[in-house]
């Protein structure tokens, strides 16, 4: 499909915004992320492990494991509204896992780091309509925020 300038902008723009936001920043700068290797989501989680994951800190009702695995959900949804999908959306289930044995968190982090590659892959085939662009950006922002409040439960762990 022909995208228009200004589309196209948007889309870069948005493309590179979560990419920070899942795999850390590009280079020694960044928009709004720790400027280093793995400051993204994705490699945020990667060195804990489940029972850390499985922990409810002090700071928060919901482990890291269960913010995780809304993250995933949101995408999900985010990514079916994109595509103009309807389905039955349920944000308690979204929230009810809290503890996790490696085999599960294992397989939380590879399916948040798929839906993020199938989020992007979207990005690149959409037409970026007022609704989408709406869409992606409450992802952006939502995805931003469990990015900060990830940090800072992984923060209390150390």
């Amino acid at each position: 499909m022909a995208l228009k300038i200004e589309q196209i902008t948007v889309r870069d723009s948005f493309l590179s915004l979560l990419k920070e936001t899942f795999e850390g920043p590009s280079g020694t700068s960044s928009f709004y992320t720790n400027p280093k290797p793995d400051s993204g989501l994705l490699g945020t989680i990667e060195r804990i492990n489940a029972r850390e994951a499985s922990m409810i800190l002090p700071s928060s009702e919901a482990s890291i494991a269960a913010h995780v695995h809304h993250t995933l959900y949101y995408l999900q949804v985010s990514g079916a509204r994109l595509l103009d999908e309807k389905r039955r959306v349920d944000w308690d289930l979204s929230w009810r896992i809290h503890e996790v044995d490696e085999g599960t968190w294992q397989a939380f982090k590879s399916q948040l780091r798929e839906e993020y590659e199938n989020y992007m892959s979207r990005l690149r085939d959409i037409s970026f309509t007022s609704e989408q662009t709406a869409t992606v950006s409450a992802a952006l922002a939502h995805s931003a925020y469990h990015l900060g409040a990830l940090k800072q439960l992984i923060n209390q762990l150390e």
